[in-house]
């Protein structure tokens, strides 16, 4: 057992009441890290809550969440934890203002004195925020180390909790496709298996929902792309009137940046979505041969070499035509 395993594994053993944040828009690997950790919380008779500001997107309300869940401090309601337990966090600023106010010890809902802070995460831009930091960026997901967690701890990653940890591997894998798809991502997810998970039932819980607005979405956008660098970039802009055309939210989008690198030649994929005036997304992805978290952090942002992204001021077409410019000189420029 690692020393920075060892360090998580007792804090959340002394802990009689957690409280497990995860960051804004979370994704599979959010979601399901946290229900994992709620599932062993309470496995080892301790309480648990949730802390998503966001809530769960739709396209993953299909997964048990085992403890209640929080969008605002404000909602503990005199629920004190003992740990506040990050998970897949790059920092501390990702789940929103309620957590960076009581990591700065200036939340009026959640005094920071006596209360421990835990990070389990896998960005490689992670600063070690927390008390205690375990933090592995070789690790496809936030699931896979909190799978290693509920392990050290002898409790099975059977039913639910084993669901839950698979629903963070595949997701952070792209399927199992992605370069950060180690043996030993797949060898857990082969335990999960072997314990009983039912992939098909898995697989038509979290792939097989698509809306039919949807479906005219994705074809509209793809329907525009632009390629640049003879191919090598290709990038797709979403106006905020898209969504509202189709009564759809941005949830309908996830899954679409890296959908882009699947084009013939294409080494880094650009999404760039219209979030409100003068505010826009970008998200990254490459094959794994460039580096995006470093085109990220010119913006603000950060993430992994394959997987990044970064929140701009300005409207998305400008947005999208400064982060091409940095693209396209971090191609041109040898290695």
């Amino acid at each position: 057992m690692s020393n920075k395993l060892s360090a998580v594994e007792s804090a959340v053993v002394s802990a009689r009441r957690t409280l497990i944040v995860s960051h804004i828009n979370p994704d599979g690997d959010a979601v399901g890290s946290c229900a994992a950790l709620a599932r062993i919380i309470q496995d080892l008779g301790n309480e648990a809550r949730i802390f998503l500001h966001s809530g769960v997107p739709d396209y993953l309300s299909w997964l048990p969440l085992p403890a209640p869940l929080l969008r605002s401090l404000a909602e503990l309601d005199g629920w004190k934890p003992d740990l506040v337990l990050f998970a897949d966090c790059g920092d501390m600023d990702r789940p929103g203002e309620d957590i960076s106010a009581f990591m700065r010890g200036e939340s009026i809902h959640l005094p920071r004195n006596g209360i421990v802070t835990a990070n389990i995460d896998h960005h490689i831009s992670n600063p070690d925020f927390a008390d205690i930091n375990w933090v592995e960026a070789e690790r496809s997901a936030t699931g896979e180390l909190v799978g290693l967690l509920a392990e050290s701890l002898n409790i099975p990653l059977s039913g639910e909790l084993g669901e839950a940890l698979y629903l963070a591997i595949v997701s952070d894998t792209g399927n199992f496709s992605y370069t950060n798809t180690s043996a030993d991502c797949l060898a857990m997810a082969a335990r999960i298996v072997d314990l009983g998970l039912d992939v098909g039932r898995f697989t038509a819980n979290y792939e097989n929902n698509w809306s039919l607005a949807r479906m005219h979405l994705w074809g509209r956008l793809m329907a525009e792309i632009t390629l640049h660098e003879q191919g090598a970039i290709v990038c797709s802009v979403v106006p905020r009137r898209y969504l509202q055309e189709l009564g759809l939210d941005k949830d309908a989008l996830e899954g679409y940046a890296s959908w882009l690198r699947k084009l013939r030649g294409v080494r880094v994929a650009l999404f760039v979505r219209e979030d409100g005036p003068s505010h826009t997304k970008i998200s990254l992805r490459s094959m794994g041969d460039i580096s995006v978290h470093e085109v990220a952090a010119l913006f603000g942002g950060g993430g992994h070499a394959a997987a990044a992204g970064a929140d701009l001021n300005l409207p998305p077409q400008e947005a999208a035509d400064r982060v091409l410019e940095a693209l396209c000189k971090t191609l041109r420029t040898p290695r």
